[in-house]
């Protein structure tokens, strides 16, 4: 058997610090990418709001737009179809 000595024990003593500390500093550091990542996806999402309120407002827009084009090409129907009717009213009745 063997036996087990005091310098023995400041090996393992100092094996187990040293793993312990690396342990440590790699999850501060996967904390920091963590945190990093959170602040990304915060940002992303404030773009995202962003983009979406002025999609909103194109929409908008161009909804007001087509509005205002249906308009315009109803009241030209209109005017062409009287226009139609007062020729051949012209043509039939007035001689």
């Amino acid at each position: 058997m063997s036996t087990v000595t005091e310098n023995d024990l400041k090996e393992v003593k100092e094996l187990i610090t040293q793993l312990s500390n690396r342990i440590i500093t790699q999850n501060e550091q996967i904390n920091e990418k963590l945190n990093d990542m959170k602040v990304d996806i915060a940002t992303l999402k404030e773009g995202q709001t962003a983009i979406n309120k002025r999609l909103d407002t194109i929409e908008t827009s161009l909804t007001k737009r087509i509005d205002g084009i249906d308009t315009r090409l109803n009241t030209l129907i209109a005017v062409t179809f009287t226009a139609l009717l007062g020729i051949i009213a012209k043509l039939i009745f007035i001689k």
